[in-house]
This record gives C-alpha cells, sequence and structure tokens, in this order.
C-alpha cells in the first residue's frame, strides 16, 4: 500500500506502447534550479570552458544534502505520508521544503551533465570541421569534447542513418530507425530518449543535435549515447550520500533511467511481481511534483519527487530506513 501528498498538476501519459518518447528540448542557454546554476554555454565558449560541472557549484550540493538529510531521516521512522494537502506526521513543512533542495540538487547534478553535453555538441556542429560531414575531419575534435564530458559513446550520423563513433571509428550497425532521429534530423534537440545501445547493449539516455549549414540544410547529426550506469555512480560519488539515501528517475513509460542501485537500470515496474510497486509508479508519474512512501523488495522507502522539465524524467530523492544492502552503491559496479 502506499499513499501520497502531492502539488496539483496532472502530467500526461504517452501511451502504452514500448517504444520510447524522445525528448525534445528548447531552453535558453541557462539552466538554475533552487538557486543552483550550471553555467550555461555561448558560441563563444570553448571546449574546455564548457566540459566540466562547476567545483562550487558541488560543494553547495553537498552542503544542501546535509542539510537535507538529518532531519528527513530522524523524521522517517513515523509515519511518513498523510493526507492531501497536509504534511506527513513527523516531518514538518520545513523538513519538506529542505528534502525539495536535494532534490533539486539531485536534479541540477544530472540535467546539467546531459545539457552542458548538448550545449557541447551545439557548439561542435557549427565548426567548420563538423560542417563539411567528413568524419576524417569530425573525429579529432569530437575526441577532444568526449574526453571533457561525461562517458558516452560519441557518434557522428549520416541522414541515411550509417554512423561513426570516436571509440570505434565506423559503425556497423544503422541508427535511421530510432524513434529520436528524425526528430533531430527535422532540425530538433533530443535529450534523454531511453534506448538499448546498438552498439554496446547497454542502456543509454540519447543527446543529439543536428548539424545544420547556413543555408538550412541539415547533413548529419552529433550524439551521445551517455551510460546510465556511470553517469548514476559519478551522481552518488558526488552526492557523498549516507547509507539510508537514495535517488532514482523515471520516464513517462515508468522506465528507470539513473540509480542508486546499478542492477535497477531499466527496470519497470509493470514486470515486477511487486505490483504495489507499479502503483507507487503510476501515481508518482501523474503529478509533476509530491512526496511518496511505499515499500519496494521488503523495506520502506520515503522519497520526494519532481518531474524535470529538461529530460522530462521524474526523479526521486529519499530514504530507506534499513539502509542499502551492502555493495549496492552504484561506485561499485564500476
Amino acid at each position: 500500500m502506499f499513499n501520497s501528498t502531492n502539488v496539483p498538476g496532472k502530467a500526461p501519459r504517452s501511451g502504452e506502447e514500448v517504444t520510447r518518447t524522445p525528448k525534445v528540448s528548447h531552453r535558453p542557454f541557462r539552466y538554475s534550479v533552487y538557486g543552483l546554476c550550471l553555467p550555461r554555454t555561448t558560441p563563444t565558449d570553448s571546449p574546455r570552458e564548457i566540459m566540466d560541472v562547476p567545483r562550487y557549484t558541488r560543494l553547495r550540493v553537498l552542503a544542501l544534502i546535509v542539510m537535507a538529510i538529518g532531519p528527513l531521516v530522524r523524521a522517517s521512522h513515523g509515519e511518513a505520508i498523510a493526507p492531501r494537502g497536509e504534511s506527513p506526521r513527523g516531518i514538518s513543512r520545513e523538513v519538506l521544503v529542505t528534502a525539495n533542495v536535494a532534490l533539486a540538487s539531485l536534479i541540477a547534478l544530472s540535467d546539467g551533465y546531459l545539457e552542458k553535453m548538448a550545449d557541447s555538441l551545439h557548439i561542435m556542429a557549427n565548426d567548420g570541421a563538423v560542417q563539411t560531414g567528413d568524419w576524417e575531419h569530425i573525429k579529432a575534435p569530437f575526441r577532444e569534447l568526449a574526453a571533457r564530458n561525461v562517458a558516452a559513446l560519441n557518434w557522428y550520423a549520416a541522414p541515411d542513418g550509417s554512423y561513426w563513433s570516436v571509440q570505434n571509428g565506423r559503425e556497423p550497425g544503422n541508427l535511421a530507425k530510432r524513434a529520436y532521429f528524425p526528430l533531430v534530423l527535422n532540425g530538433q534537440t533530443v535529450i534523454g530518449d531511453l534506448v538499448i545501445s546498438t552498439r554496446t547493449g547497454k542502456p543509454v539516455a540519447i543527446v543529439a543535435v543536428p548539424v545544420t549549414r547556413p543555408d538550412g540544410t541539415t547533413i548529419g547529426i552529433l550524439g551521445a549515447s551517455v551510460y546510465l550506469d556511470k553517469l548514476s555512480a559519478l551522481i552518488d560519488r558526488q552526492m557523498g550520500l549516507e547509507n539510508t539515501m537514495i535517488f532514482y528517475s523515471f520516464d513517462e513509460n515508468d522506465l528507470v533511467a539513473l540509480d542508486w542501485d546499478p542492477s535497477l537500470i531499466f527496470f519497470d515496474p509493470s514486470k515486477s511481481a511487486d505490483q504495489d510497486v507499479a502503483k507507487v509508479f503510476k501515481e508518482m508519474r501523474a503529478h509533476d511534483r509530491g512526496v511518496v512512501s511505499y515499500r519496494f523488495r521488503g523495506k520502506e522507502r520515503t522519497v520526494v519527487f519532481r518531474r524535470s522539465p529538461v529530460t522530462h524524467w521524474w526523479y526521486a530523492f529519499g530514504l530507506t530506513a534499513e539502509g542499502r544492502a551492502p555493495g549496492s552503491r552504484s561506485g561499485n559496479a564500476q
């Protein structure tokens, strides 16, 4: 059984089909949440300037997490959820606000990495070497971009779907049938489409931008298939969470994207034997934000959650009173 306290605001479901709906982004070059700003880039920024999340931002994240952990952990031993419009018993509104700031820090880190990848690709797409459409000219600057961004398969695709990667050169597969592919060819930017990588077989989040010439012709796509296990581990390390603290995110099809436990990446609650979990995900997906308490694999969990305007994933941050299972920290999976 579960209960939830939510802020009104329905989030429509895209449908029941297995195909993942691409996330299309049209945003100004800045992302800020609860005062945490990850600097955005402009076409004049150098690759070195746009690749790294600033150290001061990581320190602010850690400070906010410390603020949130103590009171939420202490309150969790009581009844965590109350009827709509009331604070959960044992958790004051002040604590909920603080926990939501910690959640905002999680979102700022995750979305920040993906947005900075998109910004890097946008800037590179206007470079003269890339405008040639010739992989031999593209691979050198792309290799430098890849080295300064989050772990991913970094690729350039021709309009027919054939593609090359920094890591492997000419790839044997074809990307033309991916749902995001025609959208990017039509000039859109995609951030957060969840797929199994054609090349590696790993779960990845797609970041892709068009390569468009001044006459408006799109000659290709620059993309990154971001490894969700490695991004999860990076965020887990940078947030420095205690053993009772957990985080995860999922898309509009309830497919888990990031998770503190790497074994749960691409977990689909609709296929779980525990249908209470499927109900919890459905409840969260029906709202843009809220707080929910439930049991998963025999452990109590209480999380605050919010939908991201960047990836359109739902992010959850909270606790499990019994603590994480030994060896389950994301970093141990790397």
